[in-house]
């Protein structure tokens, strides 16, 4: 006989803040251009005042509406009771198509990486993004109480060498490079950056029936991650903003790997590089997992094809949805992603919208609901304090839009597919309303 979630629930506080950590950040990777985009004086005060403003608030109140659902993908159950079932489809549909494509970025990330400089043919990078997607995919099958042991020692693998490169620079930091402005403000790319690097916190909601004692462990350990991601994206680009070289305004994505050059020579920029590549692969690793989950959890509760719902009776791993998004990520590895990463952004952040305004609309509508951790504030003054991070939200949502014509054709296009794709399921569900009816009456 399968486990259910409930009685499975393997999870505990140190293995959910470390799938938290490899959902969002996985590394400093990524963040460089938070300081090239107007200087380190506004990156990195941006950066520590974002988590706060925007993803603080937010986490605490996934956090509260998550411990009163327990369950596999709880945001579409506590959505659709908000604004309808619809709703709770759309949010579901959005954050797993948008979670699916970042994942296969990785693999491709890694593949761009080992060819750097080299003159390689499409097929060939194509087949090795397959064998490396295929490789990260592998270990995702065994079961999500792995995933969590083993994102400790690949965090402890991706940021010891951001210990020994922040160890390194100290004796180089000049403290005034902190305090410099960008000769051009760039806020627009800016606000993407903090917004991408601190996006996917809403994970840990798709596996929320796998958490041991949810009442307790779910804001500890949105608040445990949290505090790791912002540390991880502030010291070691304090370090190398301090010590300036190269210049701060030649850092594009990717550039640890140089920095660490000119502050510990090649050793240290070998062992970076190798770091990102275990990171490419934890990010996918716990990402893929999660999406897995999400799938499944959306098919308990009608939302998905009931073929996703079969888990793994040992270990409860949802092996046939995990199979499922390789399968997509493997025709995904012959596109170019520049443009699908504005699509990823976008469709992710109108699931966040939609979170937010649901948590708040059930402070007013379903205010009995049992909320195991609630956040210390009465629904007027949750309202003020989400009213900075939907409006951030809503700014980054339509310039993820204004990128350019075909992210617009792309982000249309795959919520129109999640409106006919919800229109037949309720076509199907009407269709056996009325034969079970039928079969009442004779």
């Amino acid at each position: 006989m399968t486990k259910t979630p409930t009685e499975r629930r393997p999870l505990g506080l140190v293995s959910v803040a470390l799938l938290s950590f490899f959902s969002v950040c996985g590394g400093p990777f990524g963040s460089e251009q938070i300081v090239s985009a107007c200087g380190p004086l506004v990156g990195l005060t941006s950066l520590l005042l974002f988590p706060l403003v925007y993803s603080l608030p937010l986490n605490l109140l996934l956090a509260e509406l998550c411990s009163a659902f327990p369950i596999d993908s709880s945001f579409c159950t506590w959505v659709g009771l908000a604004f309808g079932r619809s709703w709770g489809f759309y949010v579901g549909y959005w954050s797993w198509l948008a979670s699916t494509f970042d994942a296969a970025v990785y693999p491709c990330l890694v593949t761009a990486s080992l060819f750097m400089n080299m003159d390689t043919s499409w097929e060939m990078k194509t087949l090795v993004r397959i064998a490396l997607l295929t490789l990260f995919m592998i270990p995702t099958l065994f079961s999500i109480n792995f995933v969590g042991k083993a994102s400790v020692w690949l965090a402890v693998v991706v940021l010891v060498p951001f210990v020994v490169l922040i160890v390194t620079a100290v004796p180089q930091m000049n403290f005034h490079h902190v305090l410099a402005i960008g000769p051009e403000m760039d806020w627009t790319q800016l606000i993407s950056l903090l917004f991408w690097n601190f996006r996917g916190f809403d994970a840990m909601g798709a596996y929320a029936g796998e958490i041991h004692n949810p009442q307790a462990n779910f804001h500890r350990a949105m608040l445990l991650s949290l505090f790791m991601i912002s540390a991880t994206y502030m010291l070691p680009l304090l370090a190398a903003a301090a010590v300036n070289k190269p210049n701060y305004t030649t850092w594009t994505d990717g550039e640890f790997p140089t920095i660490a050059q000119f502050i510990g020579g090649a050793w240290l920029a070998r062992w970076v590089a190798i770091s990102n590549g275990v990171s490419s692969f934890g990010l996918y690793f716990v990402e893929s997992t999660a999406n897995g989950f999400r799938l499944t959890g959306m098919a308990d509760i009608g939302f998905a094809p009931r073929w996703f719902m079969l888990r793994d009776e040992a270990t409860g791993c949802p092996r046939r949805s995990i199979l499922f998004i390789y399968g997509l990520g493997v025709a995904m590895c012959a596109v170019d992603f520049s443009t699908i990463l504005g699509v990823t952004n976008a469709l992710s952040i109108l699931a966040q919208l939609v979170q937010s305004c649901a948590g708040i609309s059930l402070r007013y509508t379903h205010a009995d609901i049992q909320r195991p951790y609630r956040v210390n504030l009465d629904k007027s003054a949750l309202a003020a304090v989400m009213a900075l991070p939907i409006a951030l939200g809503v700014a980054i949502f339509v310039n993820q839009l204004c990128v350019n014509s075909i992210t617009v054709f792309l982000t249309g296009g795959a919520i129109i597919i999640g409106v006919v794709f919800r229109f037949s399921m309720q076509l199907q569900e009407k269709g056996y309303e009325r034969i079970a009816k039928e079969n009442d009456i004779s």
